[in-house]
């Protein structure tokens, strides 16, 4: 019989204890998951670590690998800058420690077809009231499948505080009332006028800025009104975020320093955009804002809010960039979809020379999505001048309705 040391025997116990003490989901629900080559098997919750555990591949399903064009086989590891996020928090971010049953990149393993490997990758304890997560890999390139699952429902209810038993009070020992003199006290000396400040002095704490600005709202269908499921996109520190909502509703923590630019989009529906500066906003912690998508179809027309030129000028602003990407990540979701790029001005000026400019203006959009790689022959451009107003009157703000530019579906 072999006889293992205490040191081990110490260890395995408090592996053991552990694991009984621990919060188990087993095959938790998933609301988005960004792959079909790996799954979630269980999450635990332990006192130091978020555990989960995961199985790449699944016997009868065709295989996806991380290393395309290799229909035998791939390479599996996971990224060490991989972390959990509380969705739509992304300033907290619970790190990866170590992984079992995997290398950690840029090692990589050879998986063969058909094979099912089962692994598991430690993070840091999520805190408790957290039962709904994101896990985030990294942003999926062309050349390589990044694990990104959202909206993982587990078990981590928060912890409740034991209440003290409140003592008996100690019974004081009856005092001996006494006679005191009464206390002279000194009278009120009051400040010359001429020594008195003119104003208060001003308070030296000035208050803090929030950590995180809270933006929630709806995204609606643009016709029916009603609420739908949806993906939010945006960018923080550097990430690319995709939150999901089943029921259309959402919320996001911003960082207030930052600036966003955010973007809805749902299967079967035109995606639309908005940028968003928290520091600029009156209301400093708490900020709305809702979606309305437009269905795709034929004949759909959707202004582009956010696109700038400078006055009398064609050539794009960077400020327009962000709007133009979302355009060109819906083509890119959807290429059997062709558009026309129209240009409108206001009725100032010269009428020739404004049919030219909105030509011009429409033709730098369709140059910007040929450049970003969307086929030439799904764009059209078109210029129409002040012809095609939206607005009758003749205040600024009107004309600056009519000065615009619209994509309209051409083909679905």
């Amino acid at each position: 019989m072999r006889i293992l040391p205490f040191s081990i025997l110490l260890v395995a116990l408090c592996l053991r204890l552990e694991t009984a003490s621990a919060q188990i989901t087993d095959r938790p629900y998933v609301e988005e998951r960004y792959t079909r080559s790996a799954r979630i098997t269980r999450v635990q919750l332990t006192d130091r670590y978020t555990i989960i555990d995961m199985q790449y591949g699944e016997p009868g399903m065709r295989q996806l690998f991380r290393m395309p064009g290799l229909s035998m086989g791939g390479q599996i590891s996971i990224d060490p800058n991989s972390r959990l996020y509380k969705p739509g928090v992304t300033s907290r971010r619970y790190k990866f420690i170590r992984a079992e049953g995997i290398p950690v990149s840029p090692d990589s393993r050879r998986v063969g077809p058909g094979e099912v490997v089962s692994f598991r990758l430690f993070y840091e304890r999520l805190e408790p009231g957290i039962e709904v997560f994101d896990f985030y890999e990294g942003k999926n390139p062309d050349q390589v499948e990044y694990w990104n699952f959202y909206g993982i429902h587990i078990n981590n209810p928060l912890r409740r505080k034991p209440q003290p038993r409140p003592s008996a009070p100690a019974e004081r020992p009856a005092e001996v009332p006494r006679e005191e003199p009464p206390v002279q006290e000194p009278p009120v000396q009051e400040p010359p006028l001429s020594n008195l400040p003119d104003k208060a002095p001003a308070p030296t704490d000035t208050p803090k800025a929030p950590e995180i600005v809270n933006l929630a709202g709806t995204v609606y269908d643009a016709k029916t009104r009603k609420p739908i499921p949806a993906q939010l996109t945006y960018t923080e520190q550097g990430d690319s975020m995709r939150i999901g909502t089943s029921s259309g509703k959402y919320r996001l923590g911003l960082n207030p320093r930052q600036r966003y630019s955010i973007g809805a989009g749902a299967k079967g529906y035109l995606n639309t955009r908005v940028v968003v500066s928290p520091a600029d906003s009156a209301d400093k912690t708490r900020l709305s804002y809702d979606f309305y998508l437009t269905p795709l179809a034929e004949g759909a027309s959707v202004t582009l809010n956010n696109i700038y030129f400078a006055t009398s000028e064609y050539e794009l602003l960077p400020e327009s960039y962000d709007e133009l990407n979302g355009l060109v990540e819906m083509l890119r979701e959807n290429p059997s979809l062709k558009i026309r790029v129209e240009g409108h001005t206001d009725n100032l000026g010269d009428f020739d020379k404004n049919l030219e400019l909105s030509r011009n203006r429409a033709n730098a959009v369709r140059d910007y999505l040929i450049g970003k790689g969307i086929a030439s022959a799904r764009l059209e451009a078109k210029g129409y001048g002040s012809t095609r107003p939206v607005s009758r009157g003749n205040s600024e703000a009107e004309r600056q309705k009519n000065r615009r530019v619209e994509f309209v579906i051409v083909q679905v």
